[in-house]
C-alpha cells in the first residue's frame, strides 16, 4: 500500500499518508490541527468564497425578525426569533375555534359599551365625508371591525392601549392573537385594513389628525 509524506497546514509538521479508497485523505497531521482557529478560520474563508462565486453576499444570510427586527439566521423560516417564535406558531384548530369564538362575543358587546369618545368622533367625521359607513357590524365570517367603509371597502380598527399594554383584568397575548384572526378574516372578505392607534385620552385634535391622514392615504 502506497504512502506519502504530507505537510500539515497548520503546524507544518510532516507526516505519513496511506491513501486508501474507502477512506478520506489527511488534510492535518493530528486531531488537535484539524480542530484549530485557524482551520475554522479557512473553512469559513472558503465558504465566503464560494458565496461570493454564486453572487451571495454573507449579510444577506441574515433576515430580520419581523416583531423586534432582530437579526436571525436566515435557515429561520418562521421569520421571529426566539423572544417572539412562540407567540407566532401556528394556532391549533381548537385554539383557533376558541378564539375566534370569544372575539365574535365580544364583538356584541363593544358595539356601543366599548367605543371611546375618541373612535366615536372618527366615525361621524366618516359618516359625513363617505356616503356608506357602518360601525362595529359583524360583517367578517362573525368579526367586526370599529368603522366600516363601504365605498372604498375599508374596514378600520380603532386600537386602544389594552391591544398594546397589559392591563389589569385582560390576557394580552389573547388579545393580540384574536387580533391576527381579525385581520385574516377582514382579508378573507376582500377588505383593506387600516390600524389607528391610540395610547391617550379623549383628544379631538389627534383625531382629526388621523382623520386628516386616512383621507389623504
Amino acid at each position: 500500500m502506497a504512502e506519502f509524506i504530507k505537510k500539515c497546514p497548520k503546524c507544518s509538521k510532516e507526516f505519513k499518508i496511506t491513501k486508501q479508497r474507502s477512506r478520506k485523505e489527511r488534510q492535518f497531521c493530528s486531531q488537535t490541527c484539524a480542530n484549530s482557529r485557524s482551520h475554522l478560520e479557512t473553512t469559513k474563508e472558503k465558504i465566503s468564497n464560494s458565496l461570493a462565486l454564486n453572487g451571495i453576499s454573507r449579510k444577506k444570510l441574515k433576515r430580520l425578525c419581523k416583531e423586534c427586527s432582530k437579526k436571525i439566521y436566515y435557515r429561520n423560516k418562521s421569520g421571529y426569533c426566539r423572544k417572539h417564535i412562540s407567540q407566532h406558531r401556528n394556532l391549533t384548530e381548537k385554539t383557533y375555534a376558541a378564539l375566534s369564538q370569544a372575539g365574535k362575543n365580544s364583538c356584541l358587546v363593544q358595539k356601543e359599551t366599548r367605543r371611546s369618545k375618541n373612535e366615536k368622533l372618527f366615525c361621524q367625521m366618516c359618516e359625513a365625508y363617505f356616503e356608506d359607513v357602518k360601525h362595529n357590524e359583524p360583517i367578517f365570517n362573525g368579526w367586526d371591525a370599529d368603522v366600516i367603509i363601504e365605498d372604498i371597502k375599508t374596514a378600520i380598527l380603532w386600537n386602544g392601549k389594552w391591544h398594546y399594554k397589559s392591563i389589569a383584568g385582560h390576557a394580552l397575548n389573547q388579545v393580540q392573537n384574536r387580533d391576527k384572526i381579525k385581520l385574516k378574516e377582514i382579508e378573507k372578505c376582500g377588505y383593506r385594513t387600516y390600524i389607528i392607534k391610540d395610547m391617550g385620552k379623549e383628544n379631538s385634535s389627534f383625531v382629526q389628525k388621523e382623520f386628516n391622514k386616512f383621507v389623504a392615504g
